[in-house]
């Protein structure tokens, strides 16, 4: 190990030694969630299912593949007996209880600093051109079908009532360079100032001057790219798909390269005062350039990118195109949220408890991305050559003996971060797969009425 990494290693050890909690205090140590109630006005009592105890009792269960309360109690006990104290009733109610307690914001503000600590974090080997990248991108989950959830998000209006389920809109920002979640935006499914364009412009003020937001097509609008020049950061997306694109026009920059102008629409959108309509620029400049996508298995042949990026000699097209390559980050941190952390249906029975449900994926999500930076950095491997499922199945399998205060604990530290460092991906940047599966699902009917009503005429 380097002195860089001794020097990490030492100070992860040492807390681990040191530590009474149920998870890391290297990751997330009970002041810090102490602290971050008491700004947020949350006051507390010394009780068994403290904020600390239920935050780390939450963060494991949606790590878990169980994911069952009682799965999150039992790991308490292992806990408590091993400090020498009494196990508590395997009865959840209480542990629910202190779940609906904990403010919304405490889960999300932990998250969003956790998040933060791990892009600081960045070696300037880890960046591209020395500038930080974010990629943006949308999704959707599902919810329990209760009245509560689907008066706040009301399901698909194509599905008859009783055979859908709930279905909340997100749109999140993630580090391209450690691919830490930094923020979140909720909405439901349909309906006006939900859909993605809208929900990320709430979260545009925390894209700094010099960063560089990466986005897919949807995303290539006046207000966005205008939004970008007005906080002087830079946008790289794909040409939205309704533009059309002629390179025979505008300021030449090479054969496929060139400067246009993208005028301000002349209706006021209803979700934009008159101040700040009138205050947008009439035009912006947007450089377009396009390539060819010549690998084999590529849906798409040929990309035009819309940019805000004019210096043609500082950012090549060939630099654009392995910069706009890595997009598919995005999709790959929203798939290890839905699939590998089971959050594409969440289990909460109220709105109030599906947010903080969200927010706790996007926690433990973090926690381990942590984890993945921490190995990086003392094993000198990049964050993104690191499997998110295998670190997930390292954390499973070591967290027990880790909080038990079995012997030898810095010893099976780092043997966790060695089997996180160890856990590589595979380079399949070309990798061709027929879109078919070999074993198909039961043959089941879906349900196209009320479960009671199907129940009845089953009898």
């Amino acid at each position: 190990m380097s002195v860089q990494s001794n020097s990490i290693f030492g100070r992860l050890a040492n807390q681990i030694r040191n530590s009474e909690s149920l998870f890391f205090d290297a990751q997330l140590s009970k002041e810090a969630i102490h602290v971050a109630c008491l700004a947020l006005g949350q006051k507390f009592r010394d009780r068994i299912y403290s904020p600390a105890i239920t935050v780390w009792m939450f963060i494991g269960q949606v790590l878990s593949s169980d994911q069952s309360c009682r799965d999150a109690i039992s790991r308490l006990n292992v806990w408590r007996v091993a400090r020498g104290m009494r196990p508590v009733s395997t009865e959840t109610a209480s542990y629910v209880e202190a779940r609906q307690r904990l403010p919304e914001k405490l889960l999300l503000e932990l998250a969003r600093s956790s998040a933060a600590e791990s892009a600081s974090q960045s070696q300037s080997n880890w960046l591209w051109k020395d500038r930080v990248v974010k990629t943006v991108d949308g999704f959707t989950v599902t919810m329990p079908d209760t009245p509560a959830n689907q008066r706040e998000y009301p399901q698909s209006k194509s599905q008859k009532r009783g055979v859908g389920f709930p279905i909340v809109r997100i749109v999140m920002i993630f580090s391209l360079a450690v691919g830490v979640a930094r923020e979140i935006a909720l909405g439901k499914y349909s309906g006006k100032q939900v859909g993605e364009s809208s929900l990320l412009r709430t979260l545009l003020s925390t894209v700094l001057p010099g960063e560089i937001l990466l986005a897919d097509c949807y995303y290539a609008t006046y207000w966005l790219l205008a939004t970008a020049w007005q906080n002087d950061f830079d946008l790289v997306c794909k040409s939205h798909h309704r533009r059309k694109v002629d390179f025979r026009r505008g300021i030449k920059l090479g054969a496929l390269d060139q400067i246009v102008s993208y005028p301000k629409p002349s209706q006021r959108p209803y979700w934009m005062t008159v101040e700040e309509y009138e205050a947008a620029p009439e035009f912006v400049f947007v450089r377009h350039l396009r390539y060819q996508v010549t690998q084999p298995g590529f849906r798409t042949r040929t990309i035009v990118i819309a940019t805000t990026m004019l210096n043609n000699l500082a950012y090549t097209i060939e630099d654009i195109a392995v910069l706009f390559r890595q997009r598919w980050q995005v999709e790959i941190d929203i798939r290890s949220l839905k699939t590998h952390m089971k959050m594409e249906h969440l289990r909460c029975m109220s709105p109030e408890m599906v947010r903080k449900e969200i927010y706790c994926h996007m926690l433990a999500y973090n926690l381990v991305r942590r984890s993945i930076v921490e190995s990086a950095l003392i094993f000198d491997k990049l964050p993104r050559q690191l499997s998110f499922k295998g670190a997930v199945q390292a954390f499973n399998a070591f967290i027990s003996v880790l909080i038990a205060r079995g012997p030898n604990r810095e010893e099976q530290l780092q043997c966790l971060l060695l089997t996180i460092s160890e856990n590589i991906i595979g380079d399949r940047p070309d990798r061709i797969e027929p879109r078919k599966i070999k074993r198909r699902p039961k043959p089941y009917k879906l349900l196209n009425e009320l479960r009671a009503q199907a129940r009845k005429r089953a009898a």
